[in-house]
């Protein structure tokens, strides 16, 4: 991962070693805060309560039969739904044209977009995300996502973050790697053994937490924890309802009054049009429970409009309504819980962004390429939301601020989300020899986006 001189290590000692760390991430704090991982990762797997029903099988009419157990996958969806949300475009880098244009060929080599999709996918499953920037065998500068079971970020007692532990055990072997970061270098062991020891020019891995927060303050909560026990119960109903339909319904029992009907007066159940001669007197009816309609559709329906509700998505996503002809407003409005949760996101995103690119200016001036502080700090983020939007009208907005002196072209661009690189697209410009001040009949450059 690395591509630097390993440190001088004389003042090891004075570092925690690795029993101070192995005592670490076994704190109740830690343990605590993994479990919970590892709940939404096996439910992620369709490791769900709902199995158990498989453990249990019964006797039916003379044969073995084993209950239904539903598997679904909506919260899948709904982290997808989120991640593209946001990060599903590329966000545009904003800022002066030297800026952007330097740290946009950082983010194009690096294959940002990914990495960006990877850090709020981990936010919204698990509530946090951890990003660690570094410079590659060719000096291109990269980031690296860390999976949550095996991150663990340690905090002193003042909530000062001190240290980070990525850890993870072979299950074939046993085998255990420790990878510890330290503010100056990074080291690695294997099997209790020092194997690696580096400088670390980028300080601890970078801690995205939602704005939500788990019981310790430092770590964000996942909103899975409130959508796995809704999708439990209504995996449970329907499979339930499936039993219900499969013995009651589909497989009603025969039941005759008068004389006794033998297993010789029986017929293969493969032949069609048989008939069944009872004596005067006798009755031969099925059977079959019928079931409150109702009752059943209503508790599905008010289950489904609390997963809607807690996720945060509009019905007609998961295909619970369906949507046609509706105004800009009406979009809106149905979009609105998702806006919320998005603008919570984008507050967490741009936080760590910040963090990320004051770790990327530390390496571009080790690579001599370095940013002055004017540039530096002119830089900013705008998201390209995937959202159904009105397109000509925000064109129309567009073109009515920049006609009344409110909006520049070069804003236009940055909040274009078919400009993810203003500054590319104005060096186009002017290789066409077209300047930037001049006004094109023919000018449609224009879209709704957030700025954050």
């Amino acid at each position: 991962m690395f591509n630097l001189n390993k440190r001088n290590i004389e003042n090891y000692n004075t570092e925690p070693g690795l029993s101070y760390f192995k005592n670490q991430i076994g704190s109740s704090e830690h343990t605590y805060r993994q479990g919970k991982v590892n709940t939404i990762h096996k439910h992620l797997l369709r490791e769900h309560s709902v199995k158990q029903r498989l453990m249990n099988t019964y006797n039916f009419k003379g044969k073995v039969f084993t209950p239904a157990a539903i598997v679904l996958q909506g919260i899948k969806s709904v982290i997808n739904f989120h991640t593209a949300y946001l990060v599903g475009n590329p966000v545009t880098i904003t800022g002066t044209p030297k800026a952007v244009e330097l740290l946009n060929k950082y983010y194009r080599n690096g294959i940002y977009s990914k990495v960006d999709w990877q850090i709020l996918n981990d936010l919204m499953t698990y509530g946090n995300a951890f990003e660690y920037v570094y410079l590659d065998e060719n000096q291109n500068i990269k980031s690296k996502v860390f999976r949550n079971q095996d991150s663990y970020p340690i905090y002193d007692d003042n909530l000062n973050y001190c240290y980070f532990v990525e850890y993870w055990k072979n299950k074939q072997g046993g085998d255990e790697h420790f990878t510890i970061y330290y503010q100056t270098h990074v080291d690695t062991y294997f099997n209790n053994r020092l194997i690696e020891s580096k400088t670390n020019y980028t300080g601890l891995p970078i801690h995205y937490t939602t704005m939500d927060k788990a019981e310790y303050d430092q770590f964000g909560d996942s909103m899975m924890l409130d959508l796995i026990p809704i999708q439990d119960k209504i995996e449970g109903l329907l499979s339930k309802l499936d039993d219900a339909i499969t013995t009651l319904s589909l497989n009603p029992v025969g039941v005759v009054t008068g004389a006794k009907i033998t297993e010789s007066d029986m017929v293969d159940s493969n032949v069609s049009g048989a008939v069944l001669n009872l004596e005067e007197g006798n009755t031969f009816t099925y059977t079959s429970a019928e079931m409150d309609y109702r009752c059943i559709k209503y508790e599905l329906d008010q289950l489904y409009q609390q997963f809607n509700l807690v996720a945060g998505i509009p019905s007609s996503i998961l295909g619970q309504n369906n949507i046609a002809n509706v105004s800009e407003n009406s979009m809106s409005m149905v979009y609105q819980l998702t806006e919320n949760r998005g603008k919570q996101n984008m507050n967490s995103l741009v936080e760590g962004f910040r963090e990320r690119w004051e770790r990327m200016r530390r390496l571009m001036a080790l690579t001599n390429n370095p940013i002055s502080n004017e540039d530096f700090d002119s830089l900013n983020v705008s998201f390209n939301i995937s959202k159904p939007i009105d397109t000509k009208q925000n064109m129309e907005n567009m073109k009515m601020q920049y006609e009344m002196g409110a909006l520049s072209k070069r804003t236009i661009m940055e909040l274009s989300p078919y400009t993810t690189d203003s500054a590319q697209e104005l060096q186009r410009l002017a290789d066409e020899g077209k300047s930037i001040s001049s006004t094109p009949d023919n000018e449609t450059s224009t879209s709704e986006e957030t700025n954050e």
